[in-house]
């Protein structure tokens, strides 16, 4: 019911440093009705443009605070609520290109009470923001 609204189509840009561009971002919202733990994030498994994107090449950041993916089990005290957006930062040197981009995006939580895992899979065309 959620999932359709995983993929944000808001946010999605290159990011850059020191006038290089270092990857992309890409905003996510949870495809659940309620707000969890981070550490309840069990798979972000992202696609753009039918490329792959390694777990180590991504970098989630929720209200203010980066962790990479391996770290998300410890995030125990970040939530990530029905309304808010993480935003997964993509290691890419050059990032991608102007224009539209397939962006593909499974998520998959552990629920405490439930037997299990919640998932939300989307995919959206989305075009870069400049």
């Amino acid at each position: 019911m959620f999932e359709q609204y995983l993929v944000n189509p808001k946010g999605f840009r290159n990011v850059r440093k020191d006038d290089q561009v270092t990857g992309y971002e890409v905003q996510l919202r949870i495809p659940y009705y309620r707000g969890l733990p981070m550490s309840c994030v069990e798979v972000i498994d992202l696609t753009v443009d039918g490329e792959t994107v390694a777990n180590e090449d991504m970098a989630i950041t929720v209200k203010g605070e980066t962790f990479s993916f391996a770290e998300l089990p410890t995030a125990i005290n970040h939530r990530w609520e029905m309304i808010e957006t993480i935003t997964v930062f993509v290691k890419k040197p050059g990032g991608l290109t102007e224009g539209e981009h397939k962006v593909h995006a499974f998520v998959s939580l552990r629920i405490s009470y439930l037997p299990f895992n919640n998932v939300g899979d989307d995919e959206k065309v989305l075009v870069l923001e400049t």
